[in-house]
């Protein structure tokens, strides 16, 4: 039988230690509301620990952790705990090499064999033709290097210099005995394959070119960290707490596999491919380089870009959505966002979103990743998707209902929605609910499991079924209900807490009922 209306509309519409900024009213609603609802995603998606950055006007308005860092030890995430950001890196990598294009030591349409022969004494070569790889290949995951792992090792890996070498050596990547992808399996600038070690090189790139000879990591350091006043971060070629600054490897939040109802401490594994993802960082430190992308290169008087390379890296190329390393999204549009999400393995998840025209900027990091999710978890995407729909709908005028609300009240809410849409939407019935099927209902129910969550309001369900007996129920006007102000709960929490209520993550609405253009 097919789901309801309203379970149709909903899908498609799709502690703590805390640091703020001042903000005004709007801001400080958002974060009230965003410090209720961030625990219950924790709740509902089963995630450790969240760490959340919001920045508007320029400024970091709120950091703050949520949840565990470490299970071992009992120790709390916070504002300050550092975690590993995974592909994050690429954007600093990115950064760093369109540095040194606006000094002259880099060309976006150079071979890069023309800096490697000098530079590392080798060449790279696509074995499937049809041109050189350049740099801007490298930038936009086009030069027909298969997707990779990173060069993940279980011991610490060799210099980037010689790694790199050794590995373009090899006819197939290390996965499965090299039994299972080739290294390349596309011609340069046929199509987008995403590449940490096509990254990894540009990082190579800019420790053979800057004019001060530094190493990457000292490069990022120097030009990057250093002018945005990233004091919890750094880039260390060997991740682990032996080669990371005594005080972060301190605050370095533990990583965990989910697998199920399981919970696996992650190994300690090193990436070959450090630029592409061994950057440690905090949520409050990364989205100030957001900030300065936001503000065409410069960050409280620092300027690391100009605008013109801004301007030029958050422009789609040939791959549709994609910049210069960042994925773009809504192009051309108010809404338009950047963004690049960062998971290293096995532990951490992570994501942030820039959102010029909302003048919102986000970062939210867990420590957990879910080995048999194709998404890795959804937690991170939850908290992004609420932040930016809060501030949409403020833009917009739309009024959010006050919040006095249990989440089992809101719960037991939608719970009255899907029950009437159900019986009197999907059946079809030509006579509606009577007072004692409603009232048998609200008293009758109860949690499936005894001493769960609690998940029943019968004030909540009661007000549910109310206000869904009052809506015509045609997927139009069950439509309009859940974009206006007569909804007693947020617009972004309905698909959180109907995914609490069981609905499948990867259940496609039935197309009639899905929201109008």
């Amino acid at each position: 039988m097919r789901r309801g209306t309203l379970a149709a509309v909903i899908v498609a519409l799709a502690s703590t230690h805390a640091a703020a900024a001042q903000t005004g009213p709007d801001d400080a609603r958002l974060i009230a509301a965003a410090r209720r609802f961030v625990p219950e995603v924790m709740r509902v998606d089963g995630v450790r620990g969240i760490e959340v950055a919001v920045a508007r006007h320029g400024t970091v308005i709120w950091e703050q952790g949520f949840g565990t860092a470490n299970v071992a030890d009992g120790a709390p995430m916070t504002s300050t705990t550092v975690f590993s950001a995974g592909s994050m890196s690429k954007t600093y990598t990115a950064t760093a090499v369109m540095q040194l294009v606006e000094q002259g030591a880099l060309a976006l349409d150079e071979p890069i064999n023309t800096y490697l022969r000098r530079g590392a004494g080798y060449e790279v070569v696509n074995p499937l033709g049809a041109r050189d790889i350049t740099v801007r290949d490298l930038l936009t995951h086009r030069s027909g290097l298969t997707s990779d792992a990173a060069g993940s090792e279980l011991a610490i890996p060799a210099p980037l210099a010689a790694y790199l070498r050794a590995q373009y050596a090899r006819p197939m990547l290390p996965s499965y005995s090299g039994a299972s992808l080739p290294t390349w399996s596309a011609k340069v600038g046929e199509k987008f394959q995403y590449s940490n070690l096509g990254v990894a090189t540009l990082g190579l790139l800019v420790q053979i070119t800057n004019p001060e000879h530094l190493s990457f990591a000292d490069y990022v350091q120097h030009h990057i960290f250093e002018p945005l006043g990233m004091r919890h971060s750094q880039f260390p070629p060997v991740r682990d707490s032996a080669h990371l600054h005594p005080d972060l490897a301190r605050r370095f939040a533990r990583g965990y596999a989910r697998l199920g109802p399981v919970d696996l401490p992650s190994p300690q594994i090193y990436l070959a491919d450090y630029p592409a993802g061994s950057l440690v960082t905090t949520a409050g430190d990364h989205i100030r380089l957001l900030l300065a992308y936001m503000n065409g290169g410069s960050y409280d008087g620092h300027r690391i870009l100009q605008p013109e390379t801004v301007k030029l890296m958050l422009t789609e190329g040939p791959t549709s959505g994609m910049g210069l390393i960042w994925f773009l999204r809504d192009i051309g549009k108010p809404d338009f966002s950047f963004s690049h999400g960062g998971a290293y393995m096995f532990g951490w998840r992570n994501e942030f979103q820039a959102y010029p025209g909302l003048d919102l900027a986000t970062v939210v990091a867990t420590n957990q990743w879910d080995m048999l999710s194709p998404h890795y978890g959804r937690a991170y995407s939850d908290v992004l998707d609420f932040l930016a729909a809060w501030v949409e709908h403020e833009r917009d005028g739309m009024r959010h209902p006050q919040p006095d609300h249990t989440w089992a009240w809101k719960c037991s809410y939608v719970v009255g929605l899907v029950w009437v849409d159900q019986i009197e939407g999907g059946l079809g019935t030509q006579t509606p609910l009577t007072a004692t099927d409603i009232d048998r209902a609200a008293r009758s129910a109860r949690p499936l499991h005894a001493g769960g969550p609690d998940m029943w309001d019968e004030a909540g369900f009661r007000a549910g079924v109310n206000d869904m007996s009052h809506i015509p129920l045609r997927p139009d006007s069950i439509r309009a209900f859940l974009k206006s102000d007569r909804l007693r709960v947020w617009p972004e929490e309905l698909n959180l807490i109907y995914a609490a209520l069981g609905a499948p993550n990867d259940w496609v609405p039935w197309p009639e009922f899905a929201p109008a253009p």
